[in-house]
């Protein structure tokens, strides 16, 4: 299989090539089909057991590193990039099986990947295609992923790739990716923890498939007692039917998000004002720590990776994953709306609801998102920035639009009223805009209901209050759903023959 499915590739800087062959004639076909063949043949596409072989040596390289600390900068740089390549993926949209004469015994079978994600716009309340970027409102067929931690050397890949595609190709459109490694204060810095523009560590939380790194969760990540980061294989593989018993593939999710960094803040700091009201009453300006509180009730997690149900000020610092919300059943520490509790409910459908937690994990997706535009946590009105958001899974309607859908998008989960995803949720058409949207925010704290004496009988002062954010502040500019091909399927397309 390819890389990128079970464990991300890792590097800093990567190109997305989204093409769109020509496929007015058989010669053209042909040739297309050749170059994903070409891909494989030229030794070009990154392999699962080859990523793993090179995450090896260059653990291997580091230690020697660390062994000699009279090593130059420069020969650091040198001797970690020799043991590492340029990764290349390559995945193909149902749309790309049928106009290349691949739909009978090559398409796998997903309804939503055959449907594209043009179909599904009313079901995730995306906007509408046109509305969607140019890169994305053309048919595309298949997308390259080029990525290094050295621009110039993905950049001669993808030089390389264009030049292959030359006169069977009628598009090729290209989007951008930087890890952003910043420090709190938006200082780049290489050993810091990857960002996004709202300036949250990205990327914690993800499921984990191989043993080493289940091990390293256990022993060096807080451990796994409480939650379990481990996923089956099912998870996000599949078999793919124009492959050797041994071939598997995995459905991608590619979307565009633009965010609003301003918009967020403004966000942000309305609800940090009525955090403030709460807390200190005669001093109601809101504090650094009010403003912090406020990211963190919104995302799940403090900009350090801290999260919120854990404690109420960050600095935990060792990006801990092992953490449920079972001791926070009503939402006073991380309201129910939060980014990260509604996106992955740690066990909260089987406390509210009584639904096995088994069925609770199946739905986790593989994130493999990398930040776009101006790398900084301060970016000008005029700069667009996001995410590249891509997602793995084996079924695309059962895992991300299941998430989207009756999660993120649904203001009556997990309670009713809870609101939308402050960061993800989307305005489902059928609903109103209206307070209904309002989330529950903890007035303090960790607070619960109170008893009024002032009041006969006594009256019960709830521990939350409503507020309307104006967001959300991330807008789908456009996307399509992928399969990520086995190798021996790609070879397989190379030696297709189409009835005459």
């Amino acid at each position: 299989m390819q890389g990128n499915i079970l464990k991300s590739h890792g590097r800093d800087h990567s190109s997305h090539l989204l093409i769109t062959f020509d496929t007015e004639t058989p010669e053209h076909r042909r040739k297309a089909r050749e170059f994903l063949s070409g891909l494989v043949e030229s030794n070009l596409i990154t392999t699962a057991l080859q990523q793993w072989e090179e995450a090896k040596a260059y653990r291997d390289v580091q230690a020697t590193i660390h062994g000699n600390g009279a090593i130059t900068d420069k020969d650091v740089a040198a001797l970690l990039l020799s043991a590492s390549s340029v990764f290349v993926g390559v995945m193909v949209s149902a749309e790309g099986y049928r106009a290349l004469k691949l739909d009978t015994r090559y398409m796998p079978d997903d309804p939503s990947f055959l449907a594209g994600a043009k179909a599904r716009v009313d079901v995730l309340q995306d906007p509408p295609v046109e509305d969607w970027e140019d890169n994305f409102t053309v048919p595309l067929h298949a997308l390259v992923i080029v990525a290094d931690d050295v621009a110039d050397r993905l950049e001669s890949v993808v030089t390389q790739l264009k030049e292959l595609l030359q006169g069977f190709c009628l598009r090729v459109g290209e989007e951008t990716g930087t890890a952003m490694r910043l420090k709190a204060d938006g200082e780049e810095d290489p050993s810091a923890p990857v960002r996004e523009h709202f300036g949250f560590v990205d990327g914690v939380s993800q499921p984990l498939f191989y043993a080493r790194d289940i091990d390293n969760a256990r022993t060096r990540r807080g451990g796994i007692d409480r939650y379990d980061p481990s996923a089956p294989l099912d998870q996000v593989l599949v078999k793919d039917p124009g492959g050797k018993d041994t071939g598997y593939g995995s459905y991608f999710v590619y979307r565009k998000l633009e965010q609003n960094v301003e918009g967020f803040r403004d966000d942000e700091m309305a609800l940090a004002k009525k955090i403030a009201e709460f807390a200190h009453p005669k001093t109601p300006t809101p504090t650094p720590e009010d403003i912090a509180l406020a990211g963190a009730y919104m995302v799940g997690r403090f900009q350090d990776g801290t999260p919120v149900v854990e404690r109420g000020v960050a600095g935990l610092g060792s990006l801990p994953n092992n953490f449920t919300f079972d001791a926070d059943p009503d939402g006073v520490r991380c309201p129910f709306q939060a980014h990260v509790r509604k996106s992955n409910p740690r066990g909260d459908k089987q406390r509210q609801f009584g639904q096995p937690l088994t069925q609770e994990r199946t739905v986790r997706i593989v994130r493999r998102a990398i930040s776009y535009g101006k790398v900084t946590l301060q970016p000008g009105p005029d700069d667009k920035v996001g995410l590249l958001f891509l997602c793995a899974q084996s079924s695309i309607a059962d895992q991300f639009e299941f998430i989207q859908n009756q999660w993120a998008n649904n203001r009556n989960f997990l309670r009713e009223h809870s609101g939308l995803d402050p960061v993800i949720g989307q305005i489902q058409q059928d609903q109103p805009d209206d307070d209904t949207l309002a989330g529950h925010w903890p007035k303090l704290y960790g607070s619960r209901n109170e008893l009024d004496f002032s009041t006969n009988p006594p009256s019960v002062v709830g521990h939350t209050f409503a507020l309307r954010l104006l967001g959300p502040w991330v807008t789908m500019k456009g996307g399509e759903y992928f399969f990520v091909p086995s190798l021996s399927a790609l070879r397989a397309y190379g030696e297709v023959q189409e009835a005459s």
